[in-house]
């Protein structure tokens, strides 16, 4: 971290001028013999006055660690002799760590001014037994030349340093590591397994970075990190194993088995580094998780049910309800199935629907929502569009799921309550209800009936104003020698030949051929294509799939000369290989258009990605069904 101290102002008045003095740029440490395992402070100094200063680059330690480092930086001002000069202090504060005796050098450290390198001298560290080593000292703060000493505190350089001695830095002897969690080590096909990583750290680092994601083989994988809004490691102080380190979870996964064995779980690979206040990259260090192993069991034999769904493993409860029991014939229902409880919700397949006499059934919306917690557990949600085609009562028999249990090891079902739906045919107009038009045309005379006793005073009162008493008298000769006379004789022939002309170019027009009529589908095709868009732009998603439906039934009717409106689906997939259509095309024909018949149903069911879908397969369709060659149903084109 960076601080900017203003050290103090000392005056000195001088008769000749001051001299700016160059850069100064020493390494020192505290003692030169240090006992094995024991650590020394290493400082090192930049003094400059003006000029710009980067590429910093720390001295070589071989066969020592580095523990710490704290960079600090101070301002010096010296006035006198006709001028004042401002020289900026740099340093930077290792604690290094002996591992063997014998001798050892500290490397030169290097750095730029002005883009002229300056590089410290090699010391030389002698390592013995602990018994030998001289006591640790503070070292005395190393002052530039031309500069005298004022006696000031300069933090982090020695002289007045309130920080704790090299022994009883908080990092001492320890290390940064990464760790990894599991709940167990040995779990059932389909169970879930809850594994952590966490990150220790004996003092805060500037960058964190994962170079290598752990892998899951074999594992159904759920996400369980917690969001964290300031997208940061979030770190706090724990006691491990005696010591204290800087803890940050980095993710949580929860895991479930896919087949019996021995699964492994790939180390995690991170990468810390502490950087200067120049933004220079100082130290680097390369993390890594051990592997775990998890011994998977498979699920007992003894009781399991037949065409047991392995997902379905963990503790489960199963509701069905519809939303309505009386229906009309055409109306929709919403039946949804809701399966809650702990275990692998997004794989866990829902209870099929049973084959329903009298009704068209389509395909369900599925919809997971997972609770925040330690287990994995939440709602999963299937609902069915319904159609009744006949009258009559349905009863929906009771849908039944099997689990097994791994903390009983024992397997268990849920079952939900029949459902019975009363289906009415179809009621018509309400008694006593009038046609609009009927009650239009009453208002309309209603209206237009004047009121008993009403005088219309506007006729006898108001008359044209006129600026003379008599008619003008040259009123025809004027017009006569106008040019008006000749618009009023030329006009009406040439309106007789304009007739003609439209006349015999729309009997040319109307006799329609193969390429007409090919145009005029295609531009009917557009248009409707165009509407559905500007509704789905405008969020009306049921009124664009009615645009996309309505497109395909003309563009049909046109192809096939017969109207389809009125066929059923039998007939009209036989219509449209009596035609001359690919089976492939027919079948994707009809599945556009039952989407379209179930959004209109169920509008709310439906998304825009939906709506973008259907109408890029109803593009798709025309343009297929309009480059093979049909053969006309019927000898009639009914438009």
């Amino acid at each position: 971290m960076r601080s900017v101290s203003i050290v103090g102002l000392m005056i000195v008045i001088a008769a000749g001028s001051a001299r700016a003095a160059e850069p100064s740029f020493v390494a020192r440490v505290d003692r030169t013999q240090v006992g094995v395992g024991e650590s020394f402070t290493l400082e090192i100094t930049l003094s400059v006055e003006g000029g710009r200063v980067d590429g910093y680059r720390l001295p070589e330690l071989h066969g020592l660690r580095t523990l710490s480092e704290r960079p600090s930086q101070s301002t010096q001002m010296q006035m006198g002799g006709g001028g004042t000069f401002v020289r900026q202090v740099y340093g930077w504060r290792y604690e290094v760590l002996t591992l063997d005796r014998g001798t050892f050098s500290v490397g030169p450290a290097r750095v730029r001014v002005d883009g002229k390198e300056l590089h410290t001298e090699k010391i030389a560290i002698t390592v013995v037994d602990s018994a030998q080593a001289p006591p640790a000292r503070r070292p005395g703060l190393v002052f530039p030349r031309g500069i005298p000493n004022p006696g000031l505190p300069f933090p982090g350089l020695g002289v007045g340093d309130d920080t704790q001695p090299a022994d009883t830095q908080p990092g001492r002897g320890r290390r940064n590591f990464l760790r990894v969690q599991t709940n167990k080590t040995k779990a059932y096909v389909g169970d879930e397994i809850s594994v952590e990583w966490f990150l220790y750290l004996t003092e805060r680092q500037d960058k964190y970075g994962t170079t290598a994601e752990p892998r899951t083989d074999g594992f159904w994988v759920e996400d369980r990190t917690p969001a964290n809004p300031h997208a940061g490691l979030s770190m706090n102080e724990q006691v491990y194993e005696g010591r204290t380190y800087l803890v940050a979870p980095l993710m949580k996964k929860a895991l479930f088995p896919l087949h019996p064995g021995r699964l492994t779980v790939s180390p995690l690979e991170s990468e810390i580094s502490r950087v200067d206040f120049f933004g220079a990259t100082l130290r680097t260090e390369r993390l890594k998780t051990e592997p775990v192993t998890i011994e998977v069991l498979p699920l007992p034999t003894a009781g399991q049910p037949p065409k047991f769904d392995t997902s379905a493993v963990g503790h489960f409860t199963l509701r069905a309800e519809v939303d309505r029991d009386r229906v009309n014939v055409g109306e929709a229902v919403t039946l949804k199935l809701a399966i809650s409880g702990q275990g692998n919700l997004r794989k866990l397949a829902a209870p099929p629907l049973p084959r329903l006499d009298g009704w068209k059934a389509y395909e369900p919306k599925v919809s997971v929502t997972l609770d925040p917690g330690e287990r994995v557990a939440g709602t999963k949600v299937v609902e069915y569009l319904l159609l009744p085609e006949r009258a009559g009562v349905t009863t929906i028999p009771p849908f039944g799921l099997a689990f097994f249990d791994p903390e009983r090891g024992t397997y268990g079902s849920e079952k939900s309550n029949a459902l019975r739906i009363e289906v009415s045919a179809d009621s018509s107009q309400p008694a006593g209800a009038r046609p609009v038009s009927a009650a239009m045309g009453t208002a309309t005379a209603g209206s237009a009936t004047a009121a008993p006793g009403g005088e219309n005073v506007l006729a006898l009162d108001i008359r044209p104003l006129r600026n003379r008493p008599t008619l003008r008298r040259d009123l025809g000769t004027s017009f006569y020698q106008s040019r008006g006379l000749l618009g009023v004789v030329a006009v009406p022939p040439l309106a007789l030949a304009l007739t003609a002309f439209v006349a015999f170019a729309r009997e040319r027009l109307s006799k329609e051929t193969e390429g007409t009529r090919r145009r005029k589908l295609r531009r009917l095709a557009q248009r409707r294509l165009r509407t559905a868009e500007a509704n789905l732009r405008e969020g009306r998603l049921a009124q664009a799939f009615g645009e996309i439906e309505r497109v395909l039934r003309e563009f049909l009717t046109g192809k096939l000369g017969t109207q389809i409106a009125g066929l059923s689906w039998d007939e009209l997939r036989s219509s449209l290989a009596q035609a001359g259509l690919a089976p492939t095309l027919v079948d994707a024909t009809l599945a556009a258009l039952e989407d379209c018949d179930r959004a209109r149903f169920a509008p709310g069911s439906v998304s825009v990605e939906e709506v973008r879908a259907a109408r890029d397969r109803a593009s798709e369709l025309i343009l297929q069904i309009e480059k093979v060659p049909l053969r006309p149903v019927s000898s009639e084109v009914r438009w």
